[in-house]
C-alpha cells in the first residue's frame, strides 16, 4: 500500500516537474528573445545625446550665429503628469520634515499635500515672475517637453533624466541665479547648465542670416516619413522631437539639413554598463559669402542716423569674378536676438514691413536700369546695330503729345548718348523693333522670369509679362522697364554682374559651402554690342549731362552704371477692415522706386551693385548715385577692388 502510493506520488512529481520543464522548453526556445528584450527594457534606460548645431561665420570667419552657454530651467516629467506614485512620495517626503519618525496620520498626510499643492502653484508663479514667459506660453512649453519625453519613451524605453525636462532653456546667468535662490520654495524644478542659439549680429544682414525656432507638428511628420523610407536602422534619430529648434528663414533654413547634425543614442544598463552607444554628430558650419564689416558700412549708408523717417530699401553687391554676394543690406530690418519679443509688433508694421527680404523677395519695375539689358537684347538680335539713332521729340510720336513722354527733348541720339542721357523715346523704338517674345527670351538668360539663384528660401522669381495677353504696347513699356515686368534687386545687381564678365552668367552665391552648385552659361552676346553699352554706361557717371554724373562721378573710382526712376502704386493698407486692399483704404506710403546699379571700377570691373530706394520724391540719380559712390569706397577700402 504505501509502495503504491510512494509510486503515484513519484509520477505525479515527474509528471510536473516534466510539465516545468517543456515549459521552460518553450519559453526558452519560442520566447526567450522576447522576455530577455522586457528584462532589458526594465533593467536598462535609454539617452538621446543632442548634436550641436554648427556655426554661421562670414567670409572672414566673424561668428553671426553659434551656440552659446545658457541655462534651462526644468521640471520633472512625474510632476507635470500627475504620477500617483511620484505623489505619494513627495507628499511623505514633506511629511517627514515635520515629524522624521513614527507613523504618518491622515490628517498629516492632508497636510502634506496642501503643502505639495501650494509649491506647484508657487513653482509656475515664480517661473512667470523671473523668466518672463506668460502662462500660456510655459503650458505650451510644458505640453511639448511631456510630449517629447513620450516620443523618446516609444522609441527607446525608459529614459534617463525624466525629472528634469526643459520648460524655459537659454535663461542668462542672472535670471537662472534667481530661479537657483527659490528652487526650495518649488516643487519638482531644476536650473542645469545648457546651451542656446546665439546671433552676433543683431541686426545686420538678420533676413540673409534667419530664424530659429521650434518645429511644428508638420515638420515632424515630414521627418517621420522620410526616416520609415530609410534602410539605415538608425535614421531615427533624425527625426525632430517636440521642442528642437529648425531655421525657418535665411540660411539657418537653406542649411538646416547641413547645420542640424545628428543627435546619438546610448542605452546603459542600471549599473552603468554601456550596451550600445551611437555616437552625435555635430552640425556642420557654415560660411557666408557676406562681409559683415561691409554690411554694416552699407546699412548706415542707406539708412544715416539723422535721417528724418526710415529708409526702406536695399543694396546688393557681388563680386563680379566669382558671383558671391558680399553685401545684401534690406531696410528696414530687425534684432534676431529680440525676434520673439519683437514679433507683434513686427508682424503688424504694415506701413514699412520689416520681415522682408527686399533684396530677395520684394519685386520692383526695374525702370530705367532695363534699358541696358534691352540695348543688348537689340544688338544681339540685329535689331539695331551701336550707330543706329533715333531723334527723341520729347515724346515718341510728335502727333501724340501726351503720349509715351520721355523726360527731355532730346533730338537725334545714338545708343551709348540715349545710355547716358537715359531717353525714353529711344528705347520705346528698341523695344518696339525687339519684341515682346526676344525681349523676354534675353530676359530670361539673365533669370529674370526665375529666382536669382542664389538658393535663400525667401528669394522669389521676377515677373514677365504673359505674351498670350499682353498689348501692342507691352514691348514698348518693357524698354523703359515699366508695365507688367517686375524683379527683385538681386536679379537687377547680378544682370550688371554679368555685363561686367562680358556677358558670362553665373547664379550669384551666398553660401561658400553650396559654390558647386553655381549654374554658369555664356549669353552669346557679340563684343561690340557689350563694348557699346558699357561705354554708354560709363558715360552715365562720367560725363557732363549723364544722369548720374553730378551725383556718382568720383574722381579716385570711375564707376558705371544706370539710374532708374520707376513709377509705383502707392501702399495702402486695410484700413476700411474688409480684408483686402482697395482704392477706398488709407494710402501709407508713396512715391517712385528710384535706382541705381552698375559696376565698379569701370576698365576691370570687381563689383556689381544694385541699389534701391523705396517710395521717394527723388529720382534714381540723385537718390542713390551718392550711395553707389560709398559702396564702391566701403568696397575699396576692404580691398574687393585691389
Amino acid at each position: 500500500m504505501y509502495r503504491r502510493r510512494l509510486i503515484v506520488f513519484l509520477l505525479i512529481v515527474a509528471g510536473v516537474t516534466l510539465a516545468c520543464a517543456v515549459r521552460l522548453a518553450g519559453l526558452q526556445l519560442g520566447r526567450g528573445d522576447e522576455f530577455r528584450a522586457k528584462a532589458d527594457k526594465v533593467l536598462t534606460h535609454g539617452q538621446l545625446l543632442p548634436a550641436a548645431r554648427g556655426t554661421i561665420y562670414d567670409r572672414r570667419n566673424h561668428q553671426l550665429a553659434a551656440e552659446v552657454s545658457s541655462w534651462d530651467f526644468c521640471l520633472d516629467y512625474n510632476m507635470l503628469t500627475d504620477q500617483p506614485q511620484y505623489l505619494a512620495q513627495q507628499v511623505r517626503r514633506l511629511a517627514r520634515v515635520q515629524k522624521p519618525r513614527g507613523a504618518l496620520s491622515q490628517p498629516e498626510l492632508e497636510q502634506a499635500e496642501a503643502l505639495y499643492r501650494q509649491r506647484v502653484q508657487r513653482t509656475w508663479q515664480l517661473a512667470q515672475e523671473i523668466t518672463g514667459w506668460p502662462r500660456n506660453r510655459l503650458s505650451q512649453a510644458v505640453d511639448d517637453a511631456v510630449d517629447r519625453t513620450e516620443q523618446i519613451r516609444r522609441r527607446v524605453g525608459p529614459v534617463k533624466g525624466e525629472s528634469e525636462l526643459v520648460i524655459v532653456p537659454g535663461l542668462e546667468d542672472a535670471a537662472a541665479q534667481r530661479l537657483r535662490n527659490c528652487l526650495d520654495e518649488m516643487m519638482g524644478a531644476s536650473v542645469l547648465r545648457s546651451h542656446k542659439r546665439q546671433d552676433f549680429a543683431g541686426r545686420l544682414a538678420c533676413h540673409v542670416i534667419g530664424l530659429t525656432t521650434p518645429v511644428s507638428a508638420g515638420e515632424r511628420q515630414a521627418a517621420v516619413e522620410a526616416t520609415s523610407r530609410s534602410a539605415d536602422a538608425s535614421a531615427w534619430l533624425n527625426e525632430y522631437l517636440s521642442g528642437d529648434l529648425s531655421g525657418k528663414s535665411g540660411v539657418e533654413k537653406l542649411c538646416e539639413d547641413r547645420l542640424r547634425g545628428r543627435r546619438g543614442y546610448l542605452r546603459q544598463r542600471r549599473t552603468g554598463e554601456t550596451i550600445e552607444e551611437i555616437p552625435a554628430q555635430s552640425g556642420q558650419d557654415v560660411h557666408l559669402t557676406l562681409d559683415i564689416e561691409l554690411e554694416k558700412i552699407l546699412s548706415d549708408v542707406l539708412n544715416p542716423p539723422e535721417a528724418p523717417e526710415p529708409v526702406t530699401g536695399s543694396i546688393v553687391v557681388i563680386d563680379v569674378p566669382t558671383g558671391e554676394v558680399l553685401a545684401m543690406v534690406s531696410l528696414p530690418d530687425y534684432d534676431l536676438g529680440n525676434y520673439v519679443q519683437d514679433f507683434p509688433r513686427l508682424a503688424a508694421d504694415e506701413k514699412y514691413l520689416p520681415l522682408i527680404n527686399r533684396s530677395v523677395a520684394a519685386r520692383y519695375p526695374p525702370g530705367s536700369t532695363n534699358k541696358v539689358l534691352g540695348a543688348l537684347a537689340a544688338l544681339s538680335c540685329g535689331a539695331i546695330t551701336p550707330a543706329t539713332s533715333f531723334t527723341c521729340y520729347g515724346c515718341l510720336d510728335p502727333a501724340k503729345p501726351n503720349e509715351l513722354r520721355c523726360t527731355g527733348r532730346h533730338g537725334s541720339l545714338s545708343l551709348q548718348t540715349a545710355i547716358q542721357h537715359s531717353c525714353n523715346v529711344y528705347f520705346y523704338n528698341v523695344g518696339r523693333l525687339v519684341g515682346l517674345e526676344r525681349f523676354e527670351g534675353f530676359l530670361e538668360q539673365v533669370n529674370y522670369g526665375q529666382r536669382p539663384g542664389c538658393l535663400l528660401p525667401e528669394e522669389r522669381p521676377g515677373l514677365l509679362p504673359n505674351p498670350a495677353s499682353a498689348g501692342r504696347g507691352e514691348a514698348i513699356q518693357m524698354g523703359i522697364g515699366q508695365g507688367a515686368l517686375a524683379v527683385t534687386p538681386l536679379h537687377v545687381a547680378n544682370a550688371m554682374a554679368t555685363i561686367a564678365r562680358e556677358g558670362e552668367f553665373r547664379t550669384p552665391v551666398i553660401v561658400q559651402e553650396l559654390a558647386g552648385l553655381q549654374q554658369r552659361r555664356a549669353l552669346n552676346i557679340p563684343p561690340s554690342a557689350l563694348a557699346a553699352v558699357k561705354e554708354g554706361m560709363r558715360l552715365v557717371v562720367n560725363s557732363s549731362g549723364g544722369t548720374a554724373y553730378s551725383y556718382a562721378h568720383d574722381d579716385e573710382i570711375e564707376i558705371s552704371g544706370k539710374t532708374g526712376t520707376a513709377q509705383t502704386s502707392p501702399l495702402r493698407v486695410d484700413s476700411n477692415g474688409n480684408g483686402r486692399i482697395d482704392a477706398d483704404d488709407q494710402i501709407v506710403r508713396q512715391g517712385d522706386t528710384a535706382w541705381f546699379a552698375g559696376y565698379a571700377p569701370s576698365r576691370q570691373p570687381r563689383i556689381a551693385f544694385a541699389i534701391v530706394v523705396e517710395y521717394t520724391a527723388e529720382h534714381g540719380g540723385k537718390a542713390c548715385g551718392p550711395l553707389a559712390r560709398h559702396v564702391a569706397h566701403a568696397c575699396k577700402k576692404l580691398g574687393y577692388l585691389d
